[in-house]
């Protein structure tokens, strides 16, 4: 499909920008770059090899489109922009990996499996390519969790490939059928995206248009007034569905049980909270629409490991335990941080670019649940004027490292200090992984 373009402009020259470079340049295919970010220098530096007709940097400007005949846009990209629009009319296409991928990927061989949803993408297609590893199967997960998917070696002789999606790949088309498409939650994120919660729902939905089974979180309010009938549901409580799954409580240990006989003991995993409990169901649901005869699905998951930035414990001094959920950038994420703790004083750390989402459910919870809140980034002042009920100390710093000790003198033995910023982290950091790592930093180079 793609060789049928003769020159194509690269725009955004992030880790996908860079990975459709390199596959253009396999198949010697003409194109030239655009990032508003990085000198020409740094771009020339970053490809090497990879050799672009042209390189551009600046603001977008029309002239970049001379002689283009195909736009390849990074997710990071907003469709919005002026300019992109203009081009648009031209009739110019506008491609991104997922559509190079769509020539690439044999279906007959490899099954697909996609996921997306605001919260916890990563950790379902982490766990489902542990579990299909676990069964015997080639398998792996690409995509939006950090692995390009143009970038898969040997691609068809996988037996499964688990997509992470964005809503920003959701945005453009593409001719790929899922095998499975999977909506984990939809809460409000990326509003300085979209023009609304419900154009931010409707990419989304998108995924499940084009798979052949669906799996959706029924208890998920926006994706119960989609009234879809033919989808898989995971919920908290088992559902009047044949292929529905839920959670039941028996002698206060933790099953997954459908409507057979399906009881799956979930109690002692390494992850935390009631959202990792969905995370477990949705994989489950999907693992089983491909291999419905695997039975230790309870000894694989006690022996899965927790993510990097995802409320992982790092560290305990004096009694108090330090968690990072770095990757908690919207607002739902970090509440099912803070209610992962129960009967626990909290210590939250919280702050960056908040992204216009609404903050009144999060200053509900911080102000019921958190004892005191230390406050960075961008939007502190924003979230601190939202939560003006808290318990404890309410107070806003310039650092990172001088919110982390200020918790620490704060705290007490049993307390807990969690980083849930419920923000996006680009105002201080390159992302959410330059921010957990920080605090990882800081927490083992503490004086006790």
């Amino acid at each position: 499909m793609v060789e049928k373009y003769h020159h194509i402009l690269i725009v955004g020259m992030g880790k996908t920008g860079f990975s459709i470079a390199q596959y253009l340049n396999r198949k010697n295919i003409k194109f030239s770059v655009y990032d508003n970010e990085k000198s020409i220098d740094e771009l020339k530096i970053l490809l090497d090899s990879n050799s672009a007709i042209s390189y551009f940097t600046g603001p977008l400007d029309q002239k970049y489109f001379t002689g283009i005949d195909c736009i390849a846009i990074s997710p990071g990209v907003d469709l919005r922009n002026t300019i992109l629009k203009k081009i648009q009319k031209n009739n110019i296409p506008i491609i991104n990996d997922l559509t190079l991928f769509s020539s690439e990927i044999d279906q007959k061989k490899t099954k697909i499996i996609a996921v997306t949803g605001t919260n916890g993408k990563t950790t379902v297609c982490t766990l489902l390519e542990y579990l299909f590893l676990e069964a015997g199967y080639k398998a792996k997960a690409a995509g939006n969790i950090g692995f390009p998917i143009l970038d898969i070696e040997e691609l068809n002789s996988l037996d499964v490939l688990i997509l992470e999606l964005s809503s920003f790949q959701l945005e453009i088309k593409h001719p790929i059928i899922f095998d499975i498409g999977m909506i984990l939650n939809i809460t409000e994120d990326h509003m300085d995206r979209y023009d609304s919660f419900e154009e931010y729902a409707s990419v989304k939905r998108k995924i499940l248009n084009q798979s052949k089974n669906k799996v959706i979180w029924i208890d998920d309010k926006t994706m119960r007034e989609w009234k879809i009938e033919d989808a898989i549901f995971f919920s908290t409580k088992i559902k009047n569905n044949k292929k529905s799954y839920g959670i039941k409580i028996d002698n206060k240990n933790i099953f997954i049980v459908n409507n057979t006989d399906l009881k799956i003991d979930i109690t002692n995993t390494n992850l935390m909270g009631k959202h990792n409990q969905l995370n477990f169901m949705a994989a489950i649901a999907a693992f089983r629409e491909i291999d419905n005869k695997f039975e230790d699905f309870s000894g694989a998951l006690q022996k899965f490991p927790v993510i990097n930035n995802r409320l992982e414990w790092i560290k305990e001094i004096d009694g108090i335990n330090f968690y990072n959920d770095s990757k908690a950038t919207n607002v739902a994420s970090a509440i099912a941080a803070i209610e992962s703790f129960v009967e626990k004083r909290i210590f939250l750390i919280a702050g960056g670019d908040s992204k216009n989402q609404n903050l009144t459910s999060f200053s509900e919870v911080v102000n019921d649940k958190v004892q005191s809140l230390y406050l960075i980034g961008k939007d502190a002042q924003l979230i601190g004027s939202a939560c003006k009920r808290i318990k404890g100390r309410k107070e806003i710093f310039s650092t990172l490292k001088e919110a982390v000790i200020s918790a620490f003198k704060d705290a007490k033995n049993g307390d807990i200090i969690l980083l849930a910023p419920a923000c996006a982290s680009y105002d201080m950091y390159k992302n959410y992984i330059e921010r957990g790592n920080d605090f990882k930093s800081i927490i083992f180079n503490l004086s006790v």
